[in-house]
Order: structure tokens, then C-alpha cells, then sequence
């Protein structure tokens, strides 16, 4: 509510925005998997170039990348949640 729209209902009470922040970090979330993956399948298609190992690291840093990456966007959505819950914890205190 503007301030004109508070003085004419007489509510004192103002509603905190939400942390607009952290839900664009999830906007990235899945170019960030993505990039995990595809540079995990790079570099181990580079070792088995160097090593002349065809389908051994191409294999095993396609799963790390995409462990990498599942794991990159859990923590991505923890963060998420918390400053999520902070905020509703925050709306709370000040309507008390």
C-alpha cells in the first residue's frame, strides 16, 4: 500500500516485500546443471584423448559432472529455502 492508501484506511501495518533476490538465483539453476555436465563429459573426452582411454574418463567425469551438478543445485535450493523461511519468520515478528 502507498503511504496515501495507509493514512486513508488508518492501518499502520506495512507488508515486507518477499527477498526477490533469491528466486533469481534460481533462474540459473539449470544452466548451471547443464554446464556441470557438459564440462564434466569435456574433460574426460580431453583425458581420453591424452591417455588413448576412449570411453574410461569420458564415462567417469560425465557422472561426476553430474553429481557436480545435482549437487550445485540442491545447495542452490537450500539457500533458496532458507532465505525464504527468514523472510516469513521476519513478516511474522513485525505483525506481532
Amino acid at each position: 500500500m502507498t503511504e496515501s492508501n495507509q493514512q486513508k484506511s488508518g492501518s499502520k501495518h506495512v507488508i515486507a516485500p518477499r527477498p526477490v533476490g533469491a528466486n533469481y538465483l534460481l533462474v540459473g539453476a539449470g544452466s548451471m546443471y547443464t554446464a556441470s555436465v557438459i564440462a564434466g563429459f569435456l574433460v574426460g573426452y580431453l583425458l581420453d584423448y591424452l591417455f588413448g582411454t576412449m570411453p574410461l574418463f569420458f564415462l567417469i567425469c560425465g557422472v561426476l559432472g553430474f553429481v557436480a551438478g545435482a549437487r550445485k543445485v540442491h545447495l542452490l535450493s537450500n539457500r533458496v529455502n532458507v532465505a525464504t523461511v527468514t523472510a516469513k519468520k521476519k513478516e511474522e515478528q513485525n505483525a506481532e
